[in-house]
């Protein structure tokens, strides 16, 4: 059975009822932007105190941003999971090294157009791998197929390294089903605009080919 996370954006006048009356989830997924990194901007961090106090369910933080470090300070007491962007071109390995120092986990999160070769290196370092599915930055994209088989490519360095698959942006009932070896996915639309959001949650979680 999948995990599965609503994303959500830490916009200006945020608030936790957003989500309210999801039952089920595995995660939270809050995505941060500094206008730089994509061109939108949602940087509300208080997003994330306030999701805290009111829910048990554990943050992911997803940031869309030029230079993660500054935002560690800010966020780190009320997430679970830091993950940042490996095209920022800053040094992965310090990154990693100051947010374990939390006692957080730790992921790095790729566009489509970075190849899983790029970040090999780093797989025994991370707990989560973040696949983008869709170009960072709007929500209601369409999902790009091609992701499918990323995913499974970088699902054969399971058997050796201990991290999990996130797939994230352009998630439906559909092509849920292909993603058999992702172990999270994170979806806005597909939950959020859903008459029924709940039954969305599970029948995600259940997105499983291997499962009768």
């Amino acid at each position: 059975m999948k995990k599965v996370a609503v994303s959500i954006h830490a916009v200006k006048n945020f608030t936790p009822k957003v989500i309210k009356g999801l039952k089920g989830l595995d995660y939270i997924h809050v995505d941060v932007m500094d206008g730089q990194f994509v061109k939108n901007i949602n940087m509300n961090l208080n997003a994330f105190r306030l999701l805290k106090e009111k829910y048990n369910t554990p943050i992911i933080a997803h940031l869309m941003v030029v230079n993660p470090l500054d935002y560690i300070k800010e966020i780190i007491e009320f997430i679970d999971i830091f993950l940042f962007h490996f095209e920022i071109g800053l040094d992965i390995d310090l990154i990693i090294e100051k947010v374990k120092k939390y006692n957080k986990r730790v992921g790095i999160a790729i566009n489509p157009e970075t190849e899983v070769s790029e970040i090999t290196p780093y797989l025994n370092q991370v707990d989560i791998i973040l696949i983008m599915s869709v170009h960072p930055g709007w929500s209601s994209q369409k999902f790009i197929p091609e992701t499918i088989e990323k995913v499974n490519h970088l699902a054969e360095y399971k058997k050796i390294y201990n991290f999990e698959i996130d797939v994230d942006g352009g998630i439906n009932l559909e092509n849920s089903q292909k993603l058999i070896d992702a172990d999270i996915l994170s979806s806005s639309s597909t939950i959020l605009k859903s008459k029924d959001p709940n039954l969305i949650i599970e029948l995600l979680k259940h997105s499983d080919a291997h499962e009768e």
